[in-house]
């Protein structure tokens, strides 16, 4: 059955309407000045010099490690992460080295956490800015750099998420996102990557389009004749509509990470009220873009029968996320004990911008009644 109320919607109107259909009409649909238009943007909205659109968050992952040559080394990162995260870098050449969440109240990779698992062959950290956070991104930045390693963030949760120390996607090397569907800022499928370090953004920009001199579109223009290839990489470009589609919903980036805001306020007020032995992980006054709303039910609770019984009122949930470690390909048989409680005991509510706060109420009387069945408390 479709669910009343979805885990996300679109937040797209006739401004994103328009935008594709502006790209079909002239005709051009595959990577060139719209592209470069939005990598513009890009670029002035988080106050960096580069900018690189792409076909998908995967693509700006893997051409971010492709651009710091990973290869051969190890690389930590969270196992509480899309498996994106890791299998852009093994197709890198890399190692992932997992480490364990700072606690299930502070689910992300902290200096501490990190630091446990560091090997001679250490070469970067990846961050991941799960559900849009950033609170431990301070302190593994200042260990990064005292031991020498490249900080890279996976940001695909925190489009537009500003920290004490500056956005998100800023504070390491290289910032890479997805802008797939459910994301804050979407294209339907896409991603992009930014950086202040011009040989990061001239080799992804180069491995990016198969190690091209030149792309069609600037050899159109009367750019260059013909194209040489220095380099062996990949098609991971985006298209016209995706970067049109992204111009149009970057404009509501801002305004769609405040209505966030303030539904996760009221979400977490009505959790304590209703449901409080239901947990709220991250501290309230945490700066975010509130990309999911994640909450740890009782121990001993079971989830599958809270899901299901909230889908029958109408209501859709999920996990964020099962642990990368246990999956087969990358089970080698490391615990790690706060990652594999959170991921037992975590469940993602229904959250995007133009939600309201009716479907919050609803969606926390779901869960209350859903948890009495499942939970004796």
């Amino acid at each position: 059955m479709k669910p009343e109320i979805p885990l996300f919607d679109l937040n797209w109107d006739d401004g994103e309407e328009r935008a594709a259909l502006e790209v079909i009409r002239n005709g051009w649909v595959s990577m060139g000045p719209k592209t470069e238009e939005y990598e513009k943007a890009l670029a002035g909205f988080y106050g960096v010099r580069y900018a690189l659109a792409t076909s998908s968050g995967t693509a700006a992952l893997l051409l971010a490690y492709l651009s710091l040559d990973l290869k051969g080394y190890d690389v930590i990162l969270p196992s509480l992460t899309f498996v994106a995260t890791a299998n852009a870098l093994v197709f890198a050449g890399a190692r992932p080295v997992f480490a364990d969440i700072h606690d299930p109240l502070l689910p992300l990779i902290s200096a501490e956490t990190v630091e446990r698992v560091l090997t001679p062959r250490t070469k970067a950290v990846v961050f991941v800015n799960y559900a849009g956070y950033g609170d431990t991104l301070s302190d593994l930045r200042d260990l990064c750099r005292d031991k020498g390693l490249v900080l890279i963030e996976d940001a695909s949760h925190a489009h537009g998420a500003l920290y004490p120390g500056g956005m998100a996607g800023t504070l390491g090397k290289v910032g890479a996102f997805s802008t797939f569907a459910n994301k804050n800022l979407s294209t339907g499928e896409g991603g992009y990557l930014i950086t202040d370090d011009p040989e990061t953004y001239r080799k992804a920009r180069l491995l990016r389009s198969h190690g091209m001199t030149s792309s069609s579109w600037e050899r159109l223009r009367g750019k260059e004749e013909m194209y040489d290839v220095v380099d062996v990489g990949l098609n991971l470009r985006p298209s016209e509509i995706q970067a049109a589609i992204g111009l149009a919903n970057l404009k509501k980036l801002k305004g769609e990470n405040l209505k966030r805001r303030h539904l996760v306020s009221l979400y977490r007020r009505l959790i304590a009220e209703e449901v409080p032995d239901v947990e709220v992980p991250f501290p309230e006054d945490s700066p975010s873009a509130y990309y999911v709303l994640p909450v740890l039910l009782p121990p001993g609770a079971d989830r599958s029968a809270v899901r299901k019984r909230m889908l029958e009122m109408g209501v859709y949930t999920s996990v964020h996320y099962p642990p990368i470690h246990r999956f087969s390909v990358y089970d080698t048989g490391v615990s790690l004990p706060n990652t594999e409680e959170y991921s037992r005991r975590t469940l993602t509510l229904p959250l995007w911008g133009n939600m309201g706060e009716d479907r919050v109420h609803r969606v926390v009387e779901a869960l209350r009644k859903a948890l009495s069945r499942s939970y004796p408390g």
